[in-house]
């Protein structure tokens, strides 16, 4: 699939090169080659849909011992404590816990599902749509009744079965702008989760001969994911509920919206009180530059910028994988003029780094007497790990809203954020309009 999607890219890649190189007709070598390019796209998104295919059936059937001489596959435990293959052209990390257990850490391209547990489960032929029917109703057909057999139900809920968790995690990481900035996932089968990191890097010399060496010894620290509780109550009629058509797919996006949300304030601006998960802005040791005097200043070039790549430059921060602000500040951002009011152009240093946007960026934090004042962050966030609980957890409310003919859901959603190295992320404050 890998090999597929990337010949795709570049077929992609060579097409836009034609017609950026022939914006007008084109003659007829770049036709001949246009219309090559064009069928092998076309062939290629069937053999992609085909070994999407493919590639879901083999995660659902039963596992099968390997074949004589081949490599065993590498297992992890991302559901529950239960064993899963690691799938194949996985490039992320593999942690190992404090209990030995191997835990993968996500890239914004992975997917979870991908590393759901071998099983015959059909929970995703039934949909979170009717996996709610069948909590409201009780099961009905033989196909609720088997997804209903493996859910998991007690005083706090029903555990939503892995299938349909997984489709809710990864929608929501996919709608997220910090997942898309780079930040990593781990998911977490149990409440903690620890690892160590670096807080200091070890400092080597040169040496003469036979004279001793000096000691450079990094500083380690341990970094702890806690699952921490989210919740969201949703009402829906019982007669949509009952009848709706695509009620499993309004479901899935209404949860997967809110999270989203919810865990971009967390990652963002989380503060570490109240139950909320400490997030970037609030995290000690990150770099920090000022937009302008006491009071704030307006952002009017890349100047601020370029002030925040130099200050992560100073601690070989690593590679500045996007920079994230509030929808004000990029409106801003992509109307810098010179002075014949002519669009400046972005420096050749930030030019291939992604701009994001999020409204979980606030305006209206304090800089000196002004009230209306918001940040940047920048940075490598891939040094920044979301842990989410893998199993969701789904309530229901079947007198609280009997009267008006409604039935409510409250959807848990437990997460932690932790920064293995604060240095590299950078943050410019006090910009106001």
């Amino acid at each position: 699939m890998r090999a597929l999607l990337e010949r795709r890219a570049a077929i992609k890649a060579e097409l836009e090169g034609i017609n950026n190189q022939h914006p007008e007709a084109l003659p007829d070598d770049a036709q001949a080659r246009w219309d090559t390019l064009s069928t092998e796209a076309g062939q290629l998104e069937q053999r992609i849909g085909r070994q999407a295919q493919l590639d879901d059936l083999d995660r659902r059937v039963a596992g099968q011992p390997p074949a004589p001489g081949a490599a065993p596959r590498r297992e992890v435990r991302a559901f529950a404590g239960a064993a899963s293959e690691v799938p194949e052209g996985f490039k992320g990390t593999i942690l190992r816990g404090q209990n030995g257990e191997a835990v993968p850490v996500l890239g914004y391209e992975d997917r979870v599902a991908d590393f759901l547990p071998r099983s015959e489960s059909r929970a995703a032929e039934l949909g979170l749509g009717g996996y709610l029917r069948a909590l409201y109703n009780g099961p009905q057909t033989e196909l609720e009744r088997r997804v209903m057999a493996e859910a998991t139900q007690g005083a706090g809920g029903a555990l939503v079965p892995a299938p349909l968790a997984a489709e809710v995690i990864d929608l929501l990481r996919a709608r997220s702008v910090a997942f898309q900035a780079g930040v990593r996932t781990i998911p977490m089968s149990s409440q903690s989760v620890k690892f160590a990191r670096i807080t200091a890097d070890p400092v080597g010399s040169w040496r003469a001969e036979n004279a001793a060496i000096t000691e450079g010894d990094p500083a380690f620290d341990s970094v702890t994911l806690t699952a921490k509780s989210w919740a969201l109550l949703t009402r829906i009629s019982r007669e949509l509920l009952e009848d709706g058509q695509n009620v499993d797919q309004v479901l899935r996006a209404v949860f997967a919206r809110a999270a989203a949300v919810a865990l971009d304030q967390a990652i963002l601006y989380g503060t570490g009180a109240a139950n909320q998960p400490r997030g970037i802005a609030n995290t000690t040791g990150i770099q920090t530059v000022a937009a302008g005097g006491a009071n704030g200043a307006a952002v009017t070039g890349w100047a601020k910028l370029l002030d925040a790549t130099a200050a992560l430059e100073a601690v070989n921060a690593g590679d500045i994988s996007a920079i994230v602000m509030a929808p004000r500040t990029s409106r801003v951002t992509y109307a810098f003029a010179d002075s014949t009011n002519q669009p400046l152009e972005v420096p050749p240093r930030l030019r291939n780094i992604p701009i994001l946007s999020s409204t979980s960026m606030p305006i209206n934090e304090t800089a000196g007497t002004s009230t209306n004042a918001s940040s940047i962050l920048m940075g490598d966030f891939g040094e920044v790990f979301a842990g989410i609980r893998t199993g969701l957890t789904i309530s229901i409310l079947n007198e609280r809203y009997a009267d008006t003919g409604q039935v409510g859901f409250v959807t848990w959603l437990r997460a932690d954020v932790a920064i293995a190295r604060p240095a590299a992320m950078a943050r410019i404050t006090g910009i106001i309009p």
